[in-house]
């Protein structure tokens, strides 16, 4: 019982150390990404716990219209337009018109002259540029509805992800770990009064601390997908309202 003890102690300073080493490379990592060598940086500390509400999904999905990569492709939209209509101007005949007066010498007469030029085949060969621009505009369209859907369905992977993950923590700390530590209370009294062994409590105190670790993951998860519903849609997107607390009561 007491070597099973120091394995698990060690296993857990073993995983202790491990983060710390991870959280250090990672400090390195980024301060190499801000061209420092030794991290200088202020770590913002917050509560992983704190989910807040949503906006309704209509109206996140509303937003993806004001996203920079669509508006982007407007701009071109705009541009392969004006293309168009410049390819269409260079196709009708740029007729030349020319008026003169002639004398003559020998009558002394005076006469009004006038004649114009009308070139031939002028929308014969503007006829492949019409063409290319108004390919270009077509598969311009073709790229935004292209882009627009992948936006949605990352929005929607997003948001489902969120809600879910939201729910896993918030359960978790109402249902489960309350549980799982009034169990481990009643065990600790129970072994030191002699009724169960020790490895008996030692299996709660294992099973608390695995859910304290998928409700943390959980968590980590809902914030991660929190980053990238704001990263669509270029704005926050939490409610006004409705921020739910999701701490371990015990």
């Amino acid at each position: 019982m007491l070597l099973t003890a120091q394995a698990m102690q060690a296993q857990a300073e073993l995983d202790r150390d491990r983060a710390r080493q991870m959280d250090q490379s990672a400090r390195a990592a980024l301060s190499a990404l801000w061209r420092q060598r030794e991290p200088g940086f202020d770590v913002v500390t917050g509560d992983p716990m704190q989910l807040p509400a949503l906006q309704d999904f209509a109206v996140l999905a509303e937003e993806l219209q004001h996203t920079p990569e669509l508006a982007v492709l407007a701009g071109e939209r705009r541009i392969r337009e004006a293309q168009v209509q410049l390819a269409r101007t260079q196709a009708r005949p740029d007729v030349s018109w020319q008026v003169g007066v002639r004398n003559s010498r020998d009558t002394r007469d005076t006469s009004l002259v006038a004649g114009f030029s009308l070139p031939l085949g002028s929308v014969r060969r503007a006829d492949p540029e019409i063409r290319a621009a108004e390919a270009e505009l077509a598969l311009n369209s073709v790229e935004r509805d292209a882009r627009a859907l992948q936006l949605y369905a990352t929005l929607a992977e997003a948001h489902g992800r969120y809600l879910t993950s939201r729910l896993e923590v918030t359960r978790m700390a109402r249902d489960v770990l309350p549980q799982l530590q009034r169990a481990e209370n009643a065990a600790e009294k129970a072994w030191r009064a002699g009724a169960i062994s020790y490895m008996e409590w030692a299996q709660l105190q294992a099973m608390r601390i695995d859910a304290r670790q998928r409700q943390l993951d959980a968590a980590i998860a809902a914030q991660t997908a929190l980053i990238e519903l704001q990263r669509l849609t270029g704005q926050s997107m939490v409610a006004a309202t409705d921020t739910v607390s999701t701490e371990d009561r015990r």
